[in-house]
């Protein structure tokens, strides 16, 4: 072999590892943006919804605390987060009313989510939620009814 066809031998394997190191690269930057982006992002949602689902048990034991104590004005249940007893305003169709308050109700209904991160606001007998500014869901207090974004 000459000395032109081996420093061209060793041109391409050269261009072959850089090939290869990219590759590599590029397929590792892909991994860590599935792992560290998409996957917590899962876990967030997954954590909305149980949050909904919390809310939406609570209200159905308001309400059923509500028929069994013979429709009062209020009813007492157990804050699982807190363990102490919180006092829920109930309207005259026997859910919890948002005239107390939507931020209040979700404190007293409902999970974990951050204060900092939850806002709410009141429109006529209905709370519309959301989680870092994006829409999450609503409650109407008329049907008790709980849809989600």
């Amino acid at each position: 072999m000459t000395r032109e066809t081996t420093d061209e031998r060793k041109g391409i394997q050269r261009f072959q590892n850089i090939l290869v190191v990219l590759l590599l690269l590029i397929l590792a930057a892909v991994a860590a943006r599935m792992v560290l982006i998409n996957e917590p992002q899962k876990w967030r949602q997954t954590e909305l919804d149980i949050a909904v689902s919390r809310f939406i048990d609570s209200l159905w034991l308001a309400r059923t605390e509500w028929m069994r104590r013979g429709k009062p004005k209020e009813v007492a249940l157990l804050n699982e987060s807190r363990k102490q007893q919180v006092k829920i305003v109930m309207n005259n169709k026997g859910w919890p009313s948002v005239e107390q308050g939507c931020l209040r109700l979700w404190q007293q209904l409902g999970g974990e989510i951050p204060a900092s991160a939850l806002q709410a606001k009141a429109e006529l007998n209905s709370c519309y939620y959301e989680v870092n500014q994006q829409s999450w869901f609503s409650y109407h207090d008329k049907q008790g009814q709980v849809v989600r974004k």
